[in-house]
């Protein structure tokens, strides 16, 4: 029996199971089932207004279920894609819940549809490129964001008994909430890993690449392994582009020749703020061990990195007090020079 079958066939039980037990539709320990029509009047027939995105596997709109603003993503009719996506993230997101990865609310098992949490700030893509004159994200922000991803994957990567590979990091799939807390989307590339086999690290071998070229591990086009190592890889090129804002294509090359120059400080993103440039050069140089070309010279995300970026974010609440603390001074200026000299 297909993952998908298996998937509808647990969905349909325990749909049962709740009409059984009671009149409400949430379900135990997983999410709701809803029907077509009431997608449609969610979306006021799938206005045009209503359309947040569109993508190679369908269409995602805004609407209103039972007084709740959600993210409801329909798929093209006859897409394998769309179809794949809809089964991966109905098996890992109907199970698992972090701050920081997106909420599954429910499905549209007859259409495969998925109802989301709403996340009004956009992707991290769109505030890194100003879409539709947003403010850029300052780089408190940006050092804080960079932590919550990594704590994100550590969760996936270190769940039980079956790790996951999310496949597709990228800053087009991390929202972000009200008050830009950020959270992991798009499911549909993801992997489950065997942890089984403790004398080597698992994997999942495939022959079908897919995945954003720019921040796909270039191992993985040698071997056709998924590892936990394929999501370090992305996520050491979305600390370069937090950074720099800088075109993710030939990003870490960019990089990399600035670091032999001596002129790193000259990629920095000016639009994040005053950033003090021993942060931002750490944060830099992880990104560029993360990305490492080669696998095994990649840190461990779940120790090394979180570790670093704790730190990261510790000094830079720090840095932020401190100015708050002086901003209502008139010698503010001399203030945050020094501030940022002995940081």
């Amino acid at each position: 029996m297909s993952e998908r079958d298996n998937a509808i066939k647990e969905v349909e039980e325990l749909r049962q199971l709740s009409q059984q037990q009671a009149p409400c539709r949430q379900f135990i320990g997983c999410f709701a089932q809803f029907s077509y029509l009431e997608l449609q009047d969610a979306t006021n027939n799938f206005d045009e207004s209503c359309k947040l995105g569109e993508g190679g596997f369908g269409v995602v709109y805004k609407g209103i279920l039972h007084k709740t603003t959600v993210a409801i993503k329909m798929l093209k009719d006859g897409s394998s894609q769309g179809a794949n996506e809809f089964n991966q993230e109905v098996e890992i997101l109907g199970k698992i819940r972090h701050p920081n990865l997106v909420t599954l609310i429910g499905a549209c098992l007859e259409t495969r549809t998925l109802i989301y949490e709403y996340l009004p700030n956009g992707s991290l893509e769109d505030r890194l490129k100003c879409k539709n004159n947003m403010l850029p994200l300052s780089w408190q922000a940006r050092v804080r964001i960079s932590f919550e991803i990594c704590s994100a994957l550590s969760f996936l990567h270190c769940s039980k008994p079956h790790g996951i590979v999310h496949g597709d990091l990228k800053p087009d799939n991390i929202l972000l909430d009200s008050n830009n807390v950020s959270k992991i989307s798009d499911f549909g590339l993801c992997r489950q890993l065997n942890w089984t086999d403790s004398a080597s690290m698992p994997y999942q071998w495939t022959d079908c690449l897919k995945g954003t070229l720019a921040y796909m591990d270039p191992d993985y086009f040698s071997t056709g392994k998924i590892t936990p190592k394929y999501d370090v890889y992305s996520f050491g090129i979305m600390l370069l582009r937090l950074a720099t804002c800088k075109d993710p294509r030939g990003i870490r090359n960019l990089v990399e020749e600035a670091k032999k120059k001596g002129t790193l400080n000259t990629l920095v993103d000016a639009s994040a703020g005053a950033w003090p440039f021993k942060e931002v050069k750490k944060m830099i140089l992880l990104g560029l061990r993360c990305s490492d070309p080669i696998r095994k010279n990649r840190p461990d995300i779940s120790t090394k990195v979180w570790k670093e970026l704790k730190s990261m974010v510790g000094i830079c609440f720090c840095i932020s007090v401190i100015i708050d603390i002086f901003s209502n001074f008139s010698v503010v200026n001399c203030v945050l020079a020094v501030v940022v000299y002995i940081t």
